[in-house]
């Protein structure tokens, strides 16, 4: 059997595979490095509703009431994607529901933006 040997050029990836192997690492390490801090704070802004809406009283209070307590949790979990008065409190039979709605903006490379939505509905037992 003939054993197919490569001369030395052909081994290995080259100095310009190189390059591009690593424009592609930075270009998906940057958009991962915009996106994540989005979605952690969507996190946050989503269990500051859950936790106001845990409360059994939720239903007794007012809209004003409820606002103020996200807001705290806002002030205190240092949310700025969103305000308190872009959260919609919705009161029905069912008990009292929030609705978010909101998109975040990123600038990634000169006039290229990464753009993220995120919207839930949130009831009163913790489902979205």
């Amino acid at each position: 059997m003939k054993t197919i040997t490569l001369p030395s050029k052909m081994r290995g990836v080259s100095m310009v595979g190189w390059l591009l192997i690593g424009a592609v690492v930075v270009v998906f390490g940057s958009a991962g490095m915009k996106t994540i801090p989005a979605y952690l704070e969507f996190n946050t802004i989503k269990g500051a509703i859950v936790s106001i809406l845990q409360d059994s009283k939720v239903s007794l209070k007012s809209e004003s009431e409820l606002r103020g307590e996200l807001d705290k949790r806002f002030m205190i979990n240092n949310v700025k994607a969103i305000t308190v008065s872009e959260v919609g409190f919705v009161k029905d039979a069912g008990g009292v529901s929030a609705i978010v709605d909101y998109e975040v903006r990123e600038n990634l490379f000169g006039n290229l933006d990464l753009a993220m939505t995120f919207s839930g509905k949130f009831n009163k037992d913790g489902r979205q």
